[in-house]
């Protein structure tokens, strides 16, 4: 037994880096969308939104069903469905079908969270349960070398052929479910009788439970329209100065050196964590409202060299400060949470995601129509500025708690 515990541990951070997303599509996505399938900027967006509402009605269901075949099942079908998605995107001929392979892509995160409760639980086997955190930035660090591994080559690839990338999606989306056979949760909390649990264990909604589910639900839309949003409007920038291949090399060099600082910020979180954890989230949502105001506000530049290298710099600020807030506030809600809760939790916690980033997304998509994309960067502008009040408040509470702790 112990060592299929170990088995999982060590394949663990292989599997986040090979299911992390749709490696090789991610650094090409708005260059694949626009100049091969020849969707609009405001169809690329509503994919996301479209997936997500379909998503929203299926994330209860979902949680029904991972809890019934468990963690084990669920993290390889999490890999699975991924690999569905690469394949209907890929050969997907019209909007609809790429559209099946975005579900895809999202349901299958949903699945997949069940890999961080089955690592959770094996480490608490293995008496291990300070190496969590340890563990899951390890996971991201090998995530973020991959990605910015490919995002050296993802470019020069589609430029040789479009389809190029897409191939190198399917093969790392079966190598992630190749490692997902021969990952186990070994606990009794893998799947067990709803009879048996103690699931009349009831979630601790505190004020600072909630807050921090709010900071969540309110940064990770932010971030994930500021990636894709985000690249596409410097897209459209360096489109109207490039031809379609130089757009492509600046592209793919802005998303080359952005994942060369996501990889840093991976490195270095233990550290800054370790260090600043009261401050954390405040931090990182400065950081956040800085790296949209960089791309929104430096489109306003005229000189083109300039331009390009303000708004590269907020993208990849956006990158630097994605993984260390997921880590943050999962470390600080479970916390705060009864252990048979977690799952729970990391559904609520995507599920209040989706439906915030369902809502911008549908929004973006409606003002596309009729405004520029500019629109809708000084709305995320205008949002990451609330998402700092809310960390504010986080901050403030989690202080206080600190204090009253020294105290007794």
């Amino acid at each position: 037994m112990r060592a299929n515990e170990r088995t999982f541990v060590k394949l663990y951070p292989w599997y986040v880096g090979f299911t992390g997303d749709l490696l090789f599509y991610i650094a090409i996505d708005t260059l694949f969308l626009s100049m091969v399938k020849n969707f609009s900027p405001s169809q690329i967006v509503s994919l996301d939104s479209f997936s997500k509402l379909i998503c929203i009605a299926l994330q209860f269901p979902i949680l029904f069903v991972i809890k019934k075949i468990g963690n084990t099942a669920s993290v390889r079908m999490g890999a699975f469905l991924l690999l569905l998605s690469a394949v209907f995107i890929t050969v997907g001929k019209n909007y609809y079908l790429v559209l099946i392979g975005r579900i895809f892509h999202d349901v299958a995160a949903i699945f997949r969270s069940a890999s961080v409760v089955a690592l959770e639980n094996n480490l608490d086997l293995l008496d291990k349960k300070s190496d969590f955190i340890r563990l899951r930035t390890s996971a991201n660090t090998v995530y973020s070398v991959i990605t910015m591994l490919i995002a050296f080559v993802a470019s020069y690839m589609f430029n040789l052929n479009p389809y190029l990338p897409m191939i190198g999606c399917i093969t790392t989306c079966t190598l992630g479910f190749v490692l997902s056979l021969l990952m186990r949760d070994c606990s009794k909390y893998d799947k067990i009788p709803r009879s048996e649990t103690r699931g009349n264990v009831k979630i601790a909604w505190s004020k600072f439970v909630v807050l921090a589910l709010l900071a969540y639900f309110v940064f990770f839309p932010i971030v994930n329209s500021g990636q894709s949003e985000g690249k596409l409007f410097i897209q459209q920038h360096l489109l109207l100065a490039f031809d379609k291949e130089k757009t492509a090399l600046i592209i793919g060099a802005v998303v080359c050196v952005s994942r060369i600082v996501r990889v840093l910020s991976n490195v270095i979180f233990s550290k800054l964590y370790e260090k600043y954890q009261v401050g954390m989230g405040m931090i990182l949502s400065v950081l956040l409202c800085l790296s949209i105001g960089f791309i929104t506000f430096g489109s306003f530049v005229t000189e083109i060299a300039v331009k390009i290298v303000i708004m590269a710099m907020g993208y990849v600020i956006i990158l630097f400060v994605r993984d260390p807030f997921k880590l943050y506030i999962q470390d600080v809600v479970f916390e705060h949470t009864a252990k048979e809760q977690h799952q729970t939790l990391l559904a609520v916690l995507e599920f209040g995601v989706k439906i915030v980033g369902a809502c911008m997304g549908l929004a973006f998509s409606a003002i596309l129509v009729g405004y520029p994309m500019v629109t809708v960067m000084l709305i995320l502008y205008a949002v990451s500025v609330i998402e700092i009040l809310l960390c504010l408040r986080l901050y403030r509470i989690v202080w206080v708690e600190k204090k009253q702790k020294s105290v007794s």
